[in-house]
């Protein structure tokens, strides 16, 4: 997939809280509870973002880095960089990073995401919650370079279109939904309704009945 994506620039530093809010809105301080997504699920959502080795994935909300471990030592991205407001969780990733060896490839950082530059990535990995979603979605379309993706844990991006071009617009893994967008094609394309033709004959047999009521007998 081809992808011309904006230089990396210098990672922001650990949220501060006297630094300003970003003019598009306001910087909430925590937008999803911790939930770890499962392995199975980690592995699907990098596989059908197509992670590879000219990937730099920002896990925004990395709880314990296992988006990030995967995607280092399964897919072999170039980069990982997790975004983690809880310093704890933090401190104890940053351990098992060094104790794999992998300060050169991940990157954890105590901070608000909202708060960060992600230009730098070529992969957006989420599991937030819709609301999250949509306080996220106009720092997305600000930041992103062209043929960014985003992959997202059970949560649509309201108001966007999926890659997904069928019904239903999500993968499926168990009872787990993954929706994998990518920009700008995401926010600059119409989704098209899909209808089976049993559903397609329904709806024109109400639209007729529609219009005849409306013309008269």
């Amino acid at each position: 997939m081809s992808r011309d994506l904006r230089r990396e620039r210098p990672r922001v530093e650990p949220l501060r809280r006297n630094r300003p809010r970003l003019g598009w809105g306001d910087v909430p301080f925590s937008v999803a509870p911790y939930v770890p997504s499962p392995l199975i699920v980690v592995k699907n959502m990098l596989k059908i973002a197509g992670a590879g080795p000219d990937d730099v994935v920002y896990d925004l909300g990395c709880g314990d880095g296992r988006i990030l471990f995967t995607a280092v030592e399964e897919f072999s991205v170039k980069k990982a960089v997790g975004y983690e407001l809880n310093p704890t969780m933090c401190g104890s990733l940053q351990a098992n990073i060094d104790e794999r060896d992998l300060g050169d490839r991940i990157e954890v950082i105590n901070g608000n995401f909202f708060l960060a530059d992600l230009s730098p990535a070529t992969l957006i990995t989420l599991y937030l919650t819709t609301s999250g979603n949509s306080k996220l979605k106009p720092k997305l379309e600000e930041e992103l370079g062209q043929g960014a993706r985003v992959i997202s844990h059970d949560f649509p991006i309201n108001g966007w279109t999926t890659r997904k071009v069928d019904n239903p617009p999500h993968y499926t893994v168990g009872s787990h939904k993954i929706f994998f967008y990518e920009t700008p094609d995401a926010y600059t394309r119409k989704s098209t309704i899909l209808r089976s033709e049993e559903e397609e004959s329904r709806w024109n047999r109400l639209r007729n009945l529609f219009l005849r009521n409306e013309n008269g007998p």
